[in-house]
């Protein structure tokens, strides 16, 4: 599969998306002034602890305050400081109490692991941890691991010892599948950085007004480079020349052989254009997606979960009823895989495959939707068919659907998409 990265830099917006083979598989849109929030750490302080909720609210400085939950409140170090990045109240052997971890008025640094959504508050953890592009450095916890990803035993084992090498009471490292095959001294510089990174957030805690951000995650560019580019991508374009230089300072630190990778694009054209990806936009944003044989997808978001329709359309099939359906149903598992990461659909997603007769037709299904998507870096679980023949999915909620990105509620039917009849118009039920 070929990979490419293409990142069109706007007056008001950054868009950025993924290709594999030359179709987006991935669409990522940024403000000129970043209003994302994961990965950012902040020093806050608790407004109100809910004990009901085991959880508590944290003013960090944006519109809404943050949601603490008890689990990402628990110190996964030794006692210490009360919420800092170098050490937090200590949890016994038995599950604490939230109201026992942090009380009302009290300062704690936190990171923001979910996006704010639907009028929610940013999720946050005062776990902290500073992904880089070959590591991960897990503040608070001596610990050393290598991805499950890498199968073969001896780099396993080589990776595992570099970690090794750099835990301490106060830090662990996590190997990230990027660093297979890598040199030492690229790995070790990556680690480098993190604690260099850990050290200046540390300083930053000291002093200040309360609540402040700490530390900013790094630009659309910078995250896609870190996160996305490696030995099996063929380029990564950019037309914007200051943030191209950038990305060269960046692999200049951490991954000098990925350079050659970057591309300046200095003609005067829309990239998305260019590149024939605003088709696929303007699909991804349609309620209804045709498939190739000639079925369709119908696809409804709601506040609680979304559900996707397959219906056979105008495919009748050569063949038999119940093969003509299982042929639709499988080229709809291709086109959910691909939708639900175009989209950037999160949460609960249900599924309404056309009703098949034969048990093994849907067990193909499913094994395909499997299949497809375990292409998502984001953790997509199917969880089966229930009694109804609805497939249940779940997929892992980070940073808010591309709908939700660039579209908003129609201030008159408030995103119904439906018109009042005249009383005269009205069907009788």
């Amino acid at each position: 599969m070929v990979k490419e990265i293409i990142i069109d830099v706007g007056m008001l917006q950054t868009r950025a998306a993924l290709l594999e083979d030359g179709e987006p598989a991935e669409i990522f849109i940024e403000g000129s002034h970043p209003k994302r929030l994961v990965g950012n750490i902040y020093r806050g302080i608790v407004r109100e602890v809910l004990p009901g909720m085991q959880a508590a609210f944290v003013d960090i400085g944006v519109e809404k305050n943050a949601y603490l939950y008890v689990s990402e409140a628990v110190p996964y170090g030794k006692p210490g400081t009360g919420g800092s990045v170098t050490g937090r109240d200590g949890a016994g052997a038995q599950k604490p109490r939230i109201e026992h971890i942090v009380k009302p008025g009290q300062e704690i640094t936190v990171q923001v692991i979910k996006e704010p959504v639907e009028g929610k508050g940013a999720r946050i953890t005062t776990n902290i941890t500073l992904p880089g592009k070959y590591a991960v450095l897990v503040c608070n916890k001596n610990t050393a691991v290598v991805s499950g990803k890498i199968k073969n035993e001896s780099e396993w084992e080589r990776l595992r010892n570099i970690a090794s090498r750099f835990c301490g009471d106060d830090s662990g490292i996590i190997i990230r599948t990027a660093s297979e095959g890598m040199k030492d001294s690229e790995i070790e510089n990556d680690i480098l950085m993190l604690f260099r990174l850990r050290d200046s957030i540390v300083k930053k805690e000291e002093k200040g007004k309360v609540p402040r951000i700490l530390h900013q995650e790094a630009g659309l560019h910078v995250k896609l480079a870190r996160e996305y580019l490696g030995k099996d991508v063929k380029r990564f374009v950019i037309n914007d020349r200051e943030k191209y230089n950038e990305l060269l300072e960046y692999l200049d630190k951490v991954s000098p052989d990925l350079k050659n990778k970057i591309e300046f694009f200095n003609k005067e054209y829309n990239l998305f254009e260019y590149y024939n990806i605003e088709p696929a936009i303007r699909e991804a944003l349609s309620r209804k997606v045709w498939l190739k044989c000639g079925g369709y997808l119908v696809f409804d978001e709601t506040e609680a979960l979304t559900v996707i329709d397959v219906n056979t359309g105008k495919y009748t099939g050569r063949n038999e009823q119940e093969n003509t359906i299982l042929q639709t149903n499988l080229e709809a598992a291709a086109a959910i895989g691909r939708q639900i990461r175009l989209r950037n659909i999160e949460g609960i997603i249900l599924v309404d495959f056309i009703d098949m007769k034969e048990e093994s037709n849907k067990d193909k299904v499913l094994s395909y939707l499997k299949e497809v998507v375990s292409a998502d870096r984001n953790r997509v679980v199917v969880e089966g068919m229930t009694n109804l023949g609805l497939v249940e999915m779940t997929r892992k909620k980070v940073r808010g659907s591309l709908r939700d990105a660039v579209t908003k509620p129609c201030p008159v039917c408030g995103g119904t998409g439906r018109l009042i009849q005249q009383p005269s118009q009205r069907s009788s039920v």
